[in-house]
């Protein structure tokens, strides 16, 4: 049954779930779905097909799995580590009897037992395997990158980087101003970074050092107080960006779809063994441009 609500062109609405995914999945092209409130706070579900073509389904084990779905997974994963930390916050605070603490272990393992039946689902994903080249990151990082980036909605870079709070100054959290995106995902970005560093991986932590260097010289020179906490803290929050930056190109890529080659390009991680070259290190040092224009991002 069709509904009176102001939608896009070429939009579809359904009152029946069943419904709406009979139709999202009998398409070979990407079906963008969202849920509003209609006439008395029913929800209504609305279906925007594209003329993409959609190779999402050919890495997953159910082939019926639809982008949807995957922002579902990534909720599911940011509830269970909230979940997991509460539950560990109880442990290390109160002297539990020996069941009730085993009890507790039990349930934080559960997080670990989800999330690694979820990424089965879906590890032959060009993610997937980009992760397993990075030290730091695991299957819960790279249920993040797929639930939150949908390459068909994302057509920039910029897009992505909005939707994660990563924005430039735009995403600086003031009082009283909105901010674009989401801040939890730009935590989650930040946290990514971080076990990266402590990990030491041969790729990324060099990058992030190497610009590190150069906000430690400018901070340094405005007589900032605080300055190497601030310079390493921003040097996260690049590198974090960067990650973001590399999932959504490896994703449009993977999907055929455009990218936007830029001078300032640093490719993604390609082997557990790469190390960035020289001249981009120097670039990052120095706060010069990376004259690499060669691949597309």
């Amino acid at each position: 049954m069709t509904i009176e609500i102001k939608l896009p062109i070429g939009a579809l609405t359904f009152e029946d779930a069943e419904d709406l995914w009979d139709f999202v999945k009998s398409r070979r092209e990407y079906t963008h779905v969202e849920f509003r409130r209609g006439p008395g706070k029913k929800l209504i579900y609305i279906a925007i097909p594209t003329s993409d073509i959609c190779i999402l389904p050919q890495f997953f084990k159910k082939p019926s799995l639809h982008h949807f779905d995957l922002r579902g997974i990534g909720r599911m994963a940011i509830m269970l580590t909230k979940q997991k930390m509460a539950l560990q916050s109880l442990r290390e605070n109160y002297p539990f009897e020996q069941w009730l603490s085993d009890a507790l272990d039990d349930a934080i393992r559960s997080r670990e037992r989800i999330i690694k039946r979820a990424y089965q689902e879906y590890q032959a994903h060009p993610i997937c395997r980009w992760i397993e080249n990075v030290s730091g990151l695991g299957p819960a990082d790279a249920i993040m990158f797929m639930a939150f980036i949908d390459p068909h909605i994302c057509t920039t870079a910029g897009k992505a980087f909005a939707y994660w709070n990563l924005a430039g100054d735009k995403s600086v959290r003031r009082s009283g101003v909105k901010t674009p995106g989401n801040p939890e995902l730009r935590g989650i970005a930040f946290f990514m970074a971080q076990r990266i560093w402590m990990r030491n991986d041969c790729y990324y932590k060099p990058l992030a050092e190497a610009k590190k260097e150069y906000y430690l010289k400018k901070l340094q020179a405005k007589g900032e107080k605080g300055y190497r906490i601030h310079a390493h803290k921003r040097a996260l929050l690049w590198l974090g960006h960067l990650l973001v930056g590399h999932a959504w190109e490896i994703w449009r890529r993977f999907e055929g779809l455009p990218t936007h080659p830029h001078a300032n390009y640093v490719p993604p991680k390609s082997s557990p063994s790469e190390e960035p070259p020289e001249e981009i290190l120097k670039a990052l040092r120095n706060g010069k441009r990376i004259n690499n224009a060669t691949g597309e991002a």
